[in-house]
C-alpha cells in the first residue's frame, strides 16, 4: 500500500517540478558514468588516486539522485498545501 502511494505522489507533481526533477537526475547519472570511469581505470592501472575520486564522486553522485527526487517531492506537497 506505501509503495502504491509513493508511485501515485511521483505521478501527481508538477510538469516544472518533474523537469527539475528529471534534469538533476540526468546530470548526477552523468557524474556516476565518470565515476565508473575512474573506477575501470583504477582497476585497469591500479592507481589508487583513481579509485577515491572515484568512489567519492559515485557516493556524491548517488546522493544527488537520492536529493535531487526527495526534495522535488517535498517541494510538490508544500506547493500543495498552500
Amino acid at each position: 500500500m506505501k509503495i502504491q502511494g509513493f508511485i501515485k505522489d511521483i505521478r501527481s507533481t508538477d510538469k516544472k517540478i518533474t523537469k527539475i526533477m528529471q534534469n538533476g537526475i540526468k546530470f548526477s547519472f552523468a557524474f556516476c558514468l565518470m565515476a565508473t570511469i575512474l573506477l575501470i581505470t583504477y582497476v585497469l592501472k591500479g592507481e589508487l588516486l583513481a579509485y577515491y575520486i572515484g568512489m567519492s564522486l559515485f557516493k556524491s553522485s548517488l546522493f544527488f539522485i537520492a536529493g535531487f527526487i526527495i526534495c522535488g517531492l517535498a517541494f510538490n506537497n508544500i506547493l500543495k498545501e498552500i
